[in-house]
């Protein structure tokens, strides 16, 4: 019986590294697993990152949305207020002297705190913004009736000889339609041809005939003050010439769009009609 071949010192050498090597690949598979789990948790991550910013930029969007629809609604209320402002300037010699708070154009030039600051500073400046309007069409009401008559110089009757008020100033039915209509002035039923006098001094700014108003004549009176008459028969002034209270400027007809003979009158104040009512004595 044979004996089997000894090994030799080379195959004894492989022998002894095999358990070595055997290590070393468990050792790299493990610290593959490791890595590539660590690889796949770092993709979480920044997919769970990346889906938190976009939500974030989504929500400031909205943010920045509503805080430029507020700076809107404070441009406009900023530009009410101020044209008020400026009317009262010129309407009544104020010369920028207005007794109220001035707005604080300060608090919008602050650093802030995030969105929650800021919307809070917003609703600050509007609500100030508001007080102050309110304030400024308070005052500008009680200029319209303090002294009324000293102040405008309108006043007195545009039908001199006996007439009878057919309509009154706001809202009526219209005689054409029978919907309802703001009337802006008073009607006073005459006869055809009846006298005509202006209410107050001032120069002839229109004497034409209108679609609606027919034959029409307009005096201006300063600082924004505008006596109508209308639905004329014939006009007896002229653009530019000048008439003293009481002057017979035109005679009583039913021309334009009216029902009959009756004469429309209205006082206008920077294009706003007011109550003629008002300035007419008894």
């Amino acid at each position: 019986m044979q004996k089997a071949p000894a090994l030799t010192k080379q195959t004894r050498f492989a022998w002894s590294l095999t358990p070595w090597l055997c290590l070393a690949l468990i050792s790299t598979l493990l610290a593959a697993v490791f890595f590539y789990s660590q690889w796949q948790s770092s993709q979480r991550q920044q997919q769970l990152l990346t889906s938190q910013l976009a939500q974030q930029k989504r929500i400031q969007q909205r943010e920045l949305t509503r805080i430029g629809q507020r700076l809107g609604q404070l441009q406009a209320q900023v530009s009410q207020v101020s044209q008020m402002s400026h009317r009262l300037v010129s309407d009544y010699d104020l010369m920028d002297e207005l007794p109220v708070a001035r707005l604080d154009t300060n608090l919008l030039q602050r650093p802030f705190n995030g969105f929650a600051d800021l919307n809070q500073t917003l609703s600050q400046v509007m609500a100030h913004t508001q007080e102050y309007g309110i304030t400024l069409v308070a005052l500008e009401s009680m200029l319209l009736n303090l002294h009324i008559n000293e102040i405008t110089q309108v006043q007195g009757h545009p039908v001199p000889g006996t007439s009878e008020l057919s309509s009154g100033f706001g809202k009526r039915s219209d005689p054409f339609s029978g919907r309802a209509r703001w009337h802006r002035g008073l009607d006073f039923r005459g006869k055809i041809g009846e006298p005509i006098a202006a209410t107050a001094a001032g120069v002839v700014s229109v004497s034409e005939h209108h679609k609606d108003f027919g034959n029409m004549v307009e005096i201006n009176h300063g600082q924004g003050w505008i006596t109508r008459y209308a639905h004329l028969d014939s006009q007896l002034v002229e653009v530019g010439e000048y008439v003293e209270q009481g002057q017979l400027i035109a005679r009583m007809g039913r021309s334009g769009r009216a029902t009959g003979v009756h004469l429309h009158y209205e006082v206008l104040k920077g294009n706003k009609q007011l109550n003629p009512a008002r300035f007419i004595l008894n």
